[in-house]
């Protein structure tokens, strides 16, 4: 039972990413100013549109992000808000962003993000996606 709930966690973090990601041309972006709306948007109380942001962030690969995306491993949070989290600082911000999923590990409390949080610091796709 433990690792179904475990693998559904899993499976939910990577179907929540993958069908979140944007298609499509980013050609003449202001990526600037598109940085700043989505650090601003990391602070909204509605999880879709925190998740749908950290998810954005890593499909970009924007790195001005990173504190924002920090605080959010450690904040009170949902679970897919912080699986998304956790997924764009392994994926864009370097040894920073895994460092910080790495303690997440250390002091989240459910063990299925914990699960979830070291399964993506030992997966090559990660740092493709």
């Amino acid at each position: 039972m433990k690792t179904m709930s475990v693998l559904f966690v899993v499976c939910f973090g990577v179907s929540t990413v993958l069908a979140s990601t944007p298609k499509g041309s980013a050609e003449g972006v202001d990526w600037v100013k598109a940085e700043k709306n989505y650090i601003a948007n990391l602070h909204s109380e509605n999880t879709g549109v925190v998740t749908s942001t950290a998810n954005h962030i890593r499909r970009y690969k924007l790195t001005g992000a990173v504190d924002e995306l920090i605080e959010l491993l450690s904040a009170d949070k949902a679970d897919n808000v912080k699986i998304s989290a956790a997924w764009a600082l392994v994926s864009v911000c370097g040894e920073e962003g895994r460092e910080a999923v790495e303690k997440a590990a250390e002091t989240e409390e459910n063990e299925m993000l914990v699960t979830f949080y070291r399964s993506i610091l030992h997966s090559p796709v990660t740092a493709e996606n």
